[in-house]
């Protein structure tokens, strides 16, 4: 985005941010995308070292994994790091994404010239979050946050979603799945995709589902479900998504691009139209109740902070004391009628 592309967000009132990875390194001349590219010869010496001397495979064998050791050695005087976020941020962002640091794949570096323990890896990871957090001043984000690393991320991508193993199996399969075109659109995004029914009972049914990490971490950070599952991928599961975002007190994830804002951008307004006063009161205040309210645990509800919001959800077809099967109740303190939505017939 340039910046008065930039500009024009944030005086919308959005947050706007890169996507960004320290984690992978490759040959600049061979590199399949621009993060992996460092300077210098910090690809390949910064590579974290396996036991038998060889480099730690990248993500799909791509480059390998970087040395976070070997970056905290270099930062003081170098400033890679710095630099990066600097060149990243140049458009005027506040936000910033940073893949992979969060999610606690940590690795031990047997090279001699950077070695590290994972312990000492975990460190370093908070320690460069922070500095994006606390010194850079941006809201920063990450992916399959846990406790260890939420208390430095403004937001968190990933841990909204349980994942079943069938899910990717289910991406993999290009042709019902979509692959990564046409370039504005690409269907992995777009195009409308059917869960196998173990998977989508696993991962969506919420008879089985308890907000454990909610009830941890709602007043900690913002967390949303996998990037790559936006609200309109799934279809079928459309009506389910929109109810638990709505009892969780979480953002739906919507990507746009092509002609979707004017296919599905009256649905996305109704439902942030919604949604949006209830975290404005509530997206900072802890998780203090979840229980269900049907024997068949298809009627639940939850309570943030001391009343501030309570939300009731019925994923069922049977009325619950006037509240539709598929449709969500929520009350802030103050209401004297709760506000109803009905997602089925938003997305009409």
């Amino acid at each position: 985005m340039d910046a008065a592309a930039v500009t024009a967000a944030k005086q919308a009132g959005y947050l706007v941010g890169p996507y960004d990875s320290f984690a992978n390194g490759q040959d600049p001349q061979k590199s399949d995308t621009p993060t992996s590219a460092w300077p210098d010869r910090l690809y390949p010496d910064f590579c974290v070292q396996r036991a038998d001397g060889t480099p730690e495979p990248g993500f799909h064998d791509r480059g390998c994994y970087m040395s976070t050791e070997a970056f905290e050695k270099a930062e003081p005087t170098r400033h890679y790091l710095a630099d990066r976020t600097r060149q990243m941020t140049a458009n005027g962002a506040d936000s910033y994404f940073l893949d992979v640091d969060a999610a606690g794949e940590l690795f031990r570096d047997h090279s001699a010239a950077h070695p590290q323990t994972k312990s000492q890896d975990r460190a370093n990871r908070l320690a460069r979050m922070k500095r994006l957090a606390d010194d850079a001043k941006l809201a920063l984000g990450s992916e399959s946050a846990g406790a260890w690393s939420n208390q430095v991320l403004s937001y968190n991508h990933g841990s909204g979603t349980p994942v079943h193993d069938g899910l990717w199996k289910a991406e993999r399969d290009r042709k019902k799945w979509g692959g990564y075109t046409p370039e504005k659109a690409p269907d992995v995004f777009f195009k409308p995709a059917e869960l196998p029914a173990a998977v989508a009972k696993a991962m969506y049914d919420p008879t089985y589902r308890v907000p454990l990490y909610e009830t941890a971490l709602h007043d900690g950070l913002v967390n949303v479900e996998r990037w790559e599952l936006p609200y309109d991928k799934l279809p079928q599961q459309k009506t389910n998504r929109a109810l638990l975002a709505m009892l969780y007190n979480t953002p739906l994830n919507f990507v746009i691009g092509g002609d979707s804002l004017e296919k599905q951008g009256s649905e996305l307004a109704a439902l942030q139209k919604y949604f949006s006063p209830l975290h404005r009161a509530a997206g900072t205040e802890a998780m203090t109740g979840f229980r269900t309210l049907t024997d068949d645990r298809t009627v639940q509800r939850t309570v943030f902070g001391d009343g501030t919001l309570t939300v009731t959800a019925n994923f069922g077809t049977k009325p619950y004391e006037g509240l539709p099967g598929g449709c969500v109740d929520a009350k802030l303190k103050g209401d004297k009628q709760p506000r109803r939505l009905c997602p089925a017939d938003v997305n009409r």
